[in-house]
């Protein structure tokens, strides 16, 4: 790697940084109306604004800087207390916080920005100034071409023969250093940049326990520094802490002896009887666990591809299973239980993986607040959004392609489900509409719910404009669930004037398309009056799945075993014929759909469930295995088989088709 290269890789881990930091913005504004310590939460928002400007300065990014000193600077107001916080200053503060990601996405992908005005008069409303025209730049003049001519480039110095200068100075930060979002060590990283340096920390001050105060800093360092650089040059670094560092330059130098870092002693104990935990042994599960906490970043190229490699390994177990199954390999043979526990070794790696590629939902959840502002403004609607376990993890794969579905459920929720406030009130609402957005984990799957208690589908409006688009033929018959379903139908819409937020009648079509991309599904529920609810189910990844294979004729076939309710013995005299092509089974005093082509000695019924909590029972020829099976996708090569998620390779290279049970799961035999 070049030093081009790396510059660009530090570019992008910064990048990274600014949306968790955004996140955080988003988190702390959204609940700090309720919060009972609202200074906590302000002091949390100004140091991730401070560390946005510190790392935009960096990297010469300079409208990102003016503008988080500015929102620093009105931050500082509220938390000295000349400023209380209020509903208004939170919607600023959202509106600055967008902005910011609005830079950050210019700086990141040369996207366009609005203009700027607003924001900053906004803001230096609080610091009673007017607009300093320098301060509101205008950042759409800037073209995004402009982006790539923002190269670092490395400067080859020849220092042979320059003048190395050693300085001696102590720093002793103040209290105000670290409340305002710094660290000494990171004054340390930098300062070694610009030279050799050694440090010795001071901790004569620090005292006991009963005398500790929290709000007084007690530790010193002292540092020789060997730099080229001259003295001006290096004071300049101190100056940006504002005095805060406490930093000193010292003429008489301190000893330069054996000069290092110096722990702080461990307290020990007198006697090793006394019923206390042995110190050493404390030290040692102290240092565990703050490795465990540790964290590293890794390109995500490399984590891919490490699960592509324990998806190999996952079909290769496959293959030895099958050539000990035709070799005769008896169960509990030193070979049979080598191999069981490379399948328990490879099981324990690929849920470590896996947790390596899940992420929190929680940072797509938070982009949906700005959406969710955006729409209500434009509608001219209130609304009041709930956010529900957005801690909940899903594979980054499946995550990254989240956005774009939820943004249109949200903004159609608002433009088509959620009524004007005066409608509402005369429907007995609250004049604030509300909307959910939740996650969670059911029966393997991972659930996505949007809803609203807005007014719900008219499935009669529905039907008309599906016969006027010509979606369906007049007079065809079809049920409630039927109806609402056609709302995503590609060009379906019910409004007749297209606005700004929906009425084109592709939103919908590219929900449900994105959906099905991923192996997911989409249901809707909707009660006339009372509001409308999407169900999103999908995979927990799109890697590996838990599967039961069976056989059914010369083929094999495979369903997730989540949802597999039960498999029994076919009985005959429990199928009853309703019609000339329908048949049910009675399964535990219900009757079900049952898909059967011819009865057979000792058939296998399977009895599937789907995520509408719907059964359907098939007959099977027989039960081969329940393994972990890695996903094939058959679109991309072959084509999209109807009844089907995807495919897998078996143990003896064989293909089987991997059944979707939502879709319908009697067209697949």
């Amino acid at each position: 790697m070049n030093d081009q290269e790396g510059l660009e890789e530090i570019r992008q881990v910064f990048f990274q940084e600014c949306e968790e930091h955004l996140s955080v913005l988003e988190d702390e504004l959204g609940s700090i109306g309720t919060s009972p310590d609202k200074l906590s939460k302000i002091n949390t928002i100004f140091r991730s604004v401070h560390s946005i400007k510190g790392g935009a300065a960096a990297f010469g990014m300079e409208n990102l800087v003016r503008l988080a000193h500015l929102f620093e600077e009105v931050l500082e107001k509220f938390r000295s207390g000349l400023l209380d916080i209020d509903q208004g200053s939170v919607e600023i503060f959202l509106k600055a916080t967008d902005f910011l990601s609005d830079i950050v996405s210019f700086y990141r992908f040369g996207t366009s920005l609005s203009d700027s005005n607003e924001t900053y008069a906004d803001l230096n409303h609080y610091l009673n100034d007017g607009i300093d025209p320098d301060q509101n730049l205008i950042l759409n003049s800037m073209v995004p071409e402009e982006i790539d001519e923002f190269k670092f480039q490395p400067v080859k110095i020849d220092i042979i023969d320059q003048k190395e200068n050693t300085f001696f100075f102590e720093i002793n930060p103040k209290y105000s250093f670290y409340s305002n979002g710094d660290d000494a060590i990171n004054f340390l990283v930098f300062l070694q940049k610009k030279g050799i340096i050694e440090v010795e920390l001071d901790a004569t001050e620090v005292p006991s326990l009963t005398s500790f105060e929290a709000d007084v800093c007690y530790l010193k360092w002292k540092i020789i520094l060997r730099t080229p650089e001259a003295r001006e040059n290096i004071e300049e670094i101190f100056e940006w802490s504002g005095g805060d560092l406490g930093c000193k330059f010292i003429e008489s130098p301190f000893s330069k002896d054996n000069l290092e870092l110096q722990p702080l002693p461990i307290p020990t104990h007198e006697s090793s009887n006394d019923g206390l935990v042995d110190p050493a042994l404390v030290n040692r599960v102290s240092q565990y666990e703050n490795k465990e906490h540790s964290t590293i970043r890794i390109d995500t190229c490399r984590v891919d591809k490490l699960v592509d490699l324990v998806s190999e390994l996952v079909i290769n177990q496959g293959a030895i299973r099958t050539q000990m199954q035709s070799s005769n390999v008896l169960p509990g043979s030193s070979l049979d239980i080598a191999v069981s526990e490379l399948n328990q070794l490879t099981q324990e790696l690929q849920e470590n993986v896996m947790a390596m590629r899940a992420h929190p939902i929680k940072a797509v959840f938070q982009r949906m607040n700005r959406i969710v502002r955006e729409a209500a403004r434009l509608s001219g609607k209130h609304v009041v959004f709930h956010i529900e376990g957005e801690e909940a993890e899903i594979d980054r794969s499946i995550l990254e392609k989240l956005s774009e579905p939820l943004m249109h459920l949200i903004r159609n929720a608002i433009d088509h489900g959620l009524e004007e406030p005066d409608i509402r009130k005369n429907s007995k609402k609250n004049n604030e509409g509300n909307l959910y957005l939740r996650a969670f984990i059911r029966s393997g799957r991972f659930i996505i719910e949007v809803e609203d208690d807005g007014s719900g589908l008219n499935c009669s409006k529905i039907y008309k404009k599906a016969i006027s688009k010509k979606i369906i033929m007049p007079g065809i018959h079809l049920e409630k669930e039927e109806i609402q379903n056609l709302i995503f139908s590609p060009g379906f819409s019910t409004l007749d004037v297209v606005s700004e937020l929906s009425g084109r009648g592709v939103g919908m079509d590219v929900v449900k398309k994105t959906i099905s991309e991923i192996g997911g599904n989409i249901s809707v529920f909707s009660e006339e009056g009372k509001g409308t609810k999407f169900s999103i189910s999908l995979p927990m990844t799109l890697s590996i799945i838990d599967g039961l294979i069976f056989k059914s004729g010369n083929q094999k076939f495979i369903v997730p075993t989540n949802y597999v309710v039960e498999a029994f013995l076919l009985e005959e005299k429990k199928i009853l014929k309703i019609s000339e092509n329908e048949l049910k089974y009675l399964y535990r005093n219900e009757l079900i759909p049952i898909n059967i082509k011819e009865k057979k000695y000792l058939s296998i019924c399977l009895v599937l469930q789907n995520e509408k909590k719907s059964k359907y029972a098939i007959v099977v020829d027989e039960l081969i295995d329940q393994s972990k099976f890695v996903i094939k996708s058959i679109e991309k090569n072959y084509k999209k088989l109807s009844g089907f998620l995807s495919s897998t390779i078996l143990g003896d290279g064989s293909v089987a088709l991997i059944i979707d049970v939502d879709s319908g799961i009697g067209s697949f035999l």
